[in-house]
């Protein structure tokens, strides 16, 4: 029912207010609706556009003004209207768009001209970037969404729920947005009247965004410098609009698919700038379809006026309509000095070199002059000039920041308010969907607040019961919450202790930048008839918790290779349907005290200290709901090379002191800046790692007595639209080795199930757990590839359903396991949320085996108890 619930969104109804200003329809020559034209009053730098049925409203104080009606494909209507004291009634008509074709005709053998266009327009990008050193807006934004159709099973419930795909839910915002150069946005909301999830198809990273980017929206713009390696472009036509002439060219990509447009972009001769737009991407496995209109807001500088988003896509059998509208209004630019000018771009692959026609200037006096430049000298000038530009930030490594508030009194605005500030009138269908999911508030809010004590969690519909089993939070008061996790994903079986059941019981103060936590973790194994438990005391401090300190220790239960093993929820599975035991489990008594801190947001430091004292655990039970007579439980000793050849073996007990520090640095990572909290760029920087562990031998009785160096580095990089590459490679030995605890061995993420958790580089899929578990050198590396098209996604189809296609190997040596490989290749994100792996491992001595697993594609995470969740993104 989630998805059903999708477009669940507060509304109330509306009224029309008597007040001065304009309204009508906009239709072709025969009559017809022309659908979200927009309409831009030139004397106030304001957009509206018409709705569904092509009617408008624009509320003007007494005076005179020009409006402008545009639309793509018909002629540029302009109208001089003089506003009174009340509303004025102005039908428009457009023509269709008489386009000259001669001038652009297409010789055989020759380029065809929306090249040379094209190439002035991608030269010239950056300068439009960087045009304006600020500017103040008003942006107001309807979206509506749809259920189109829902799975068959499914539909007699949702009638009976009154869900259809007659009502549309809408949701609307004012906003007050403001720019600075090089790459500072605020936006304040006034006024919002939504709620409800938009299932990830907001059309922010495109009204954020700006197409004179290399990238939108995570697509290639046709405008990038590397357009010509995505896109082929077609001259459809040319025409004059209020003295500018236009071209109109098409977007065709070479691929389509993912992370390309295809459709068509007007450029202004000359300018080179944008007029419009209309162009359709993949994203998600949903259709957007893009369309905005500029406009002159000074005759240098044409701003975006209007935008309008449709989106279409399919989850799970549901079948969604998503659309938006946004308006832009009272634009106040400032140019930015250094670049008001007025120069010539030439294209130098048609054209001659500047050099022969001003000779002795260099490009930045010709600049200056406003005189030619050719498209290399100009990008070479935008480059250097957006360095510099970096150069005086404070905070160089920040590429863009953002600042984001709502106002207080936001939500409390009535319909007066929005039938006076909406500039695109309601469709009948939107103000029947208001109108009922006002009913819907009112029935919600008057059945709220009756417990002073507020409760968050999952009761599964049992109130107390189902909230202790399904985990709940409590408020306690100002910035304090008491919490117990759920009960259903901790109760677990191994064959060590029988079935066990744990809860995380919490406490949590914050104070400002501080958070001060405690948490109480018993546990009770039912077949060993043992009570133990663990506690951590936690103070995390400095922006977004950039340092903490903790300390920990209790009598626990731990697999012997801590994170790199088979999870304790799903090892229950394993064990009592499947009669196999892959997890080796040892209990310690223990103290830990760590310490994390990190610099400047690309620099961490850890380091920690623990005392612990070891005993090995034996099976207790054969238990199993599913008996195999050719399987049996395998014996909780570990199953490694090099344990197997050691004379110590697993000892009863052991007592071992461990020191350990590491470091971590993202050198060049780049950053997004969010209220200001720096937020990483995934892929501008490789992660470094250096670890160093050693144990001491006779402190506190320690036995242990080794020391191991370690080295890493990993990192995403995406290969444009082209894909996305995955590496990781580690390396480490022991420097020396007097004695270590199987715990203290290097070990692995290996894998033997058909069901993997991991994903890309973070694990193999078919190495023995435990078997290349090591105390001296090794060397492990991971490598994948995701590719925009491959097998499977050469099909149209297949890539709208989101579909991505994946190849990876892997590969680790050490002394004793020798070298050993695996290949293989991955369909990924299947139904949205799975992913199937064929995958094949070899040895030194050849193949070794193969496998099919199971992944879950937008990930499942599982603590080190056995807690699990699933995230669906």
């Amino acid at each position: 029912m989630k998805y059903i619930l999708l477009f669940a969104l507060f509304a109330a109804p509306f009224c029309l207010i008597a007040q001065a200003g304009l309204s009508g329809q906009v239709t072709d020559t025969d009559g017809a609706p022309l659908s979200f034209a927009t309409i831009f009053v030139k004397e106030t730098g304001s957009g509206a556009t018409t709705n569904e049925e092509g009617r408008y409203e624009i509320r003007l104080q007494p005076g005179s003004y020009t409006l402008v009606f545009q639309f793509l494909g018909y002629e540029t209507a302009s109208r001089e209207v003089r506003v009174g004291s009340r509303f004025e009634q102005l039908n428009v008509s457009l023509k269709p768009q008489a386009l000259q074709l001669e001038e652009v005709e297409v010789v055989d053998g020759e380029e065809n001209p929306a090249y040379t266009v094209m190439r002035k327009a991608i030269a010239k990008a950056s300068y439009h970037r960087q045009q304006l050193s600020s500017y103040t807006a008003e942006v107001y934004i309807k979206g509506t969404g749809r259920l189109l159709k829902a799975p068959a099973l499914l539909r007699s419930t949702m009638e009976e729920e009154g869900i259809d795909s007659s009502f549309a839910f809408t949701t609307e915002s004012v906003s007050e947005i403001a720019y600075e150069h090089p790459g500072v946005f605020r936006e304040r909301v006034i006024s919002v009247y939504s709620t409800g999830n938009d299932n990830s198809t907001s059309p922010a990273a495109f009204i954020n965004g700006s197409f004179y980017e290399p990238e939108i929206g995570e697509a290639v713009s046709p405008l990038s410098p590397r357009a010509f390696a995505y896109y082929r472009f077609e001259h459809a036509g040319f025409f004059l609009d209020r003295g500018f002439g236009v071209n109109k060219i098409k977007v065709i990509p070479r691929s389509p698919g993912d992370r390309v447009f295809e459709g068509e972009i007007y450029i202004i001769e000359d300018l080179w700038s944008i007029y419009s737009l209309d162009m359709q991407t993949q994203r998600s496995g949903f259709t957007v379809d893009i369309n905005q209109v500029y406009a002159p807001v000074e005759a240098k500088a044409w701003l975006p006026v209007s935008h309008q988003f449709e989106a279409v896509g399919s989850v799970l059998g549901f079948i969604f309509e998503y659309k938006y509208l946004a308006t832009v209004s009272g634009y106040d630019i400032t140019l930015n000095p250094d670049l008001d000018v007025t120069f010539t771009v030439i294209d130098e692959d048609l054209e001659p070199e500047p050099a022969t026609r001003a000779p002795g200037k260099s490009p930045q006096e010709r600049l200056e002059l406003g005189q030619e430049l050719s498209r290399k000298e100009l990008r070479k000038l935008m480059r250097e000039y957006e360095k510099e530009a970096r150069k005086e930030q404070d905070e160089p490594e920040v590429v863009e920041e953002r600042y984001y508030e709502i106002d207080s009194t936001a939500y409390r605005k009535d319909a007066d308010y929005w039938a006076e500030v909406r500039p695109v009138p309601l469709t009948p269908i939107e103000v029947r969907s208001y109108a009922r999911l006002d009913s819907l508030s009112e029935a919600k809010d008057s059945i709220a607040g009756l417990d002073s004590l507020e409760l968050e969690g999952n009761d599964f519909g049992l109130g107390f019961v189902g909230g202790l089993i399904g985990g709940s939070s409590y408020k306690l008061g100002e910035g304090q919450v008491f919490a117990h996790s759920a009960l259903w994903s901790r109760t677990l079986f191994n064959q060590v202790e029988g079935f066990s059941l744990h809860t995380d019981l919490s406490y949590a103060l914050n104070r400002g930048n501080t958070r001060f936590s405690a948490t109480a973790t018993p546990r009770y194994a039912f077949g060993r008839k043992a009570l133990t438990g663990k506690g951590e005391l936690g103070l995390s401090y400095g922006g977004n918790g950039q340092h903490r300190t903790a300390l920990e220790g209790g009598r626990y239960v731990h697999r012997y290779n801590g994170e790199q093993a088979i999870d304790f929820f799903f090892n229950t599975y394993v064990n009592l349907f499947t009669d196999r035991n892959f997890i080796r489990i040892f209990e310690k008594d223990y103290l830990k005290l760590s310490h994390r801190h990190t610099l400047h947001d690309n620099w961490s430091i850890d380091v920690s200290a623990e005392w612990a004292r070891r005993y090995r655990l034996e099976n207790i039970t054969r238990q199993v709901w599913v008996n195999y007579d050719d399987r049996s439980y395998a014996s909780n000793t570990p199953q490694s090379l090099e344990l197997i050849s050691s004379a110590e073996g697993l000892p009863e007990t052991e007592r071992a002191m461990i020191v350990q520090a590491a470091v971590e640095a993202r050198p060049w990572q780049k950053y997004r800046a969010y209220n200001g909290e720096r937020q990483p760029i995934a892929g501008t920087s490789p992660t470094l790692t250096l670890r160093y562990r050693q144990g001491l031998s006779g402190v506190f009785d320690s036995q242990t007595d080794y020391a191991l160096l370690e080295a890493g580095v990993k990192q995403q990089i995406d290969i444009g639209a082209r894909g996305r590459l995955d590496f990781r490679v580690d390396a480490g030995l022991f420097l020396h080795d007097r004695y270590a605890g199987f715990a203290d061995y290097r070990h692995f993420a290996a894998n033997q199930l058909n069901l993997t958790l991991a994903a890309g580089t973070e694990s193999y899929r078919l190495l023995p757990y435990y078997i290349a578990s090591t105390r001296d050198r090794y060397l492990s590396a991971a490598v994948q590839y995701q590719f925009r098209k491959l097998l499977a996604t050469q099909f149209s189809r297949v890539q709208m359903l989101g579909i991505k296609e994946n190849v990876f190997a892997d590969y680790l040596i050490t002394p004793s396991f020798g070298s050993y490989y695996e290949v293989g290749y991955s369909l990924d994100n299947v139904l949205r949320l799975f992913r199937i792996e064929l995958a094949f491992s070899f040895d030194e001595q050849g193949y070794r085996d193969w496998g099919i697993l199971m992944g879950v594609a937008t990930g499942i995470s599982t603590g080190s108890d056995g807690s699990f969740s699933l995230t669906v993104q």
